[in-house]
């Protein structure tokens, strides 16, 4: 009987690849990971902006509805609301912060979100 065929720490050819094999698709899923979370962030990013663009646009309108109902309380059409006064139109808030008083100018607010949009009206 030969010793070296009793050897337990002799390995076979085939049993160092599988270890190389392993380590390069260890390797590879890393590399593959980070390119994922790397490209996630910007997608993120430009949701959030998407979404920002939205309530911003918004926030605008409603505050252009706002403007419309001083134009017509300033013609007699409607009642003046008083400063400060606010009002919701699906989730949107308009706020009447300064009224035409004295020549001056009427400041009216839209809100949706995070977004908030001023309108100053000149009722000359």
């Amino acid at each position: 009987m030969n010793p070296q065929d009793h050897n337990p720490r002799r390995q076979s050819p085939t049993d160092q690849p599988r270890g190389i094999v392993l380590l390069v698709v260890v390797v590879v899923m890393a590399i593959l990971g980070l390119v994922v979370a790397s490209s996630v962030r910007p997608v993120r990013d430009e949701a959030e902006l998407a979404t920002l663009r939205v309530e911003t646009t918004r926030a605008f309108y409603s505050a252009e509805s706002g403007a419309y109902v001083m134009m017509n309380a300033v013609l007699g059409q409607t009642e003046m609301p008083e400063e400060g006064d606010t009002f919701q139109i699906d989730g949107q808030t308009v706020r009447f912060v300064q009224l035409p008083v004295d020549g001056a100018n009427a400041i009216i607010e839209g809100a949706s979100g995070d977004a908030t949009r001023r309108i100053e009206l000149s009722t000359e």
